[in-house]
């Protein structure tokens, strides 16, 4: 009578070792989602009469909150190729801001680890793209435009600059004969001057001068040089450093 028993003690001790070894063995899945909120911002610096008045900031949310795991997920964070990294208590926070004050095409490693010590990752391309305003008015030495081309991460430059300016040649109320203005746009680089172009402009009348270099690195100079008939102009300058990808 006591075989069947210690047959039976037997089976169940064989099955629960089974159990056993099918959970410990059993393969951990955590999974990283992410929505970004924009993939391409643009930031802006204003001067006025030759001085800066603002410049913006662009600011982009990582939101970490579809990521799942068959365990407990501890930390989100990231890694920016400028050098940043930030990381949150990923059971009290889900989300991630980032912000970028200079242009570039900056890679954005995002991670989460979880409570087996698993570090799963993504990679997110962010694309930062500037705008610089420039304006005098009443001016008879204009000043020159400064801006930097190399990006903030000192990664790839940008694909091209645009210049669009227009200089204006008003009439004043208290000129009975106005004079007509020669006007020479130049820009430079750190291999000299690289665009350039000339115009007359009538008293009363305005000319814009619209153009784009590729591939731009460095400190660039537009210079504006009034030649002859010196007058008093105004002057308007938009630079916009683009990315494709």
């Amino acid at each position: 009578m006591r075989r069947p028993v210690l047959f039976s003690g037997m089976v169940c001790f064989l099955f629960l070792s089974g159990c056993l070894g099918s959970v410990f063995n059993e393969e951990i899945e955590t999974t990283l989602s992410i929505e970004v909120s924009e993939d391409r911002i643009t930031i802006e610096t204003v001067y006025e009469q030759g001085e800066r008045v603002s410049s913006t900031t662009g600011t982009i949310e990582f939101d970490f909150s579809g990521s799942t795991s068959d365990v407990s997920i501890q930390m989100f964070g990231l890694t920016s190729d400028d050098g940043r990294s930030l990381s949150v208590d990923a059971s009290k926070e889900k989300t991630i801001s980032l912000d970028f004050e200079h242009h570039g095409m900056y890679s954005v490693e995002l991670f989460a680890i979880d409570s087996s010590g698993t570090n799963v990752t993504s990679t997110k391309t962010i694309i930062v793209e500037q705008i610089i305003t420039w304006t005098e008015e009443g001016t008879g030495n204009p000043q020159s435009l400064f801006f930097e081309a190399n990006p903030g991460n000192n990664g790839t430059s940008p694909s091209y600059f645009m210049l669009n300016s227009t200089v204006s040649n008003p009439t004043s109320l208290l000129e009975l004969n106005g004079r007509d203005v020669d006007v020479e746009w130049s820009v430079f680089n750190v291999d000299g001057q690289c665009l350039g172009h000339r115009e007359i402009i009538e008293n009363g009348d305005s000319v814009s001068w619209n153009t784009l270099h590729f591939s731009p690195i460095e400190m660039h100079e537009v210079e504006l040089t009034i030649h002859e008939g010196q007058d008093q102009v105004d002057v308007e300058h938009r630079v916009e450093l683009r990315y494709t990808q």
